[in-house]
């Protein structure tokens, strides 16, 4: 019955959770930049998700410019698991089906089509910010995907290919918490 919950509220988190949604991660990724959040005023969903690609592709490079790159990365991703953690209580996330099922929905609203096997392979084929980002951005920036997988199941997300990159398809490994990858 859980699993049937869960379903349920992952089919209505586009509906509810989409615009929203993408606002309250913009502010937690403008707070861990230290920056305000650009006015997103009368914008619709693909023009903030534009907007966000533009400022996070910025910040990063200011970041790795300025040399401030390790410190940012270790604050976007504390606070990309607090919001995973933050998801996990919302959720009724009992198994690894249910905690892929949350990540792959939360990507889709990014415009990430992600897809994950129960061993943890993770693969990536169509990206939104592929085109927008630099292969050192993208670097940068997976300390996002990295927190919120964390605090979404508790495991580890480990990339070894990425669209990026010139890969055809971003791939990755989600090292569960019980440490086995069956």
């Amino acid at each position: 019955m859980a699993h049937l919950t869960l379903k349920l509220l992952l089919a209505i988190l586009p509906i509810v959770g989409g615009k929203k949604g993408l606002i309250e991660l913009f502010h937690l990724t403008a707070a861990a930049f230290g920056q305000e959040v650009p006015d997103l005023r009368g914008r619709s969903r693909r023009e903030i998700l534009l907007a966000f690609a533009r400022f996070t592709r910025n910040e990063a490079e200011r970041s790795l410019a300025a040399g401030t790159a390790a410190t940012l990365r270790i604050n976007l991703y504390d606070r990309s698991a607090d919001l995973g953690r933050a998801i996990r209580r919302r959720l009724p996330i009992r198994s690894r089906a249910d905690a892929a099922a949350a990540i792959q929905r939360l990507y889709g609203l990014l415009d990430i089509d992600m897809k994950i096997k129960s061993v943890g392979a993770v693969t990536i084929e169509r990206c939104f910010f592929t085109t927008r980002y630099t292969p050192e951005t993208c670097r940068f920036m997976a300390a996002m995907d990295e927190g919120i997988v964390a605090g979404i199941c508790g495991g580890r997300l480990v990339f070894s290919e990425r669209l990026s990159e010139g890969a055809g398809a971003c791939r990755a490994l989600i090292e569960w918490p019980d440490g086995e990858n069956e």
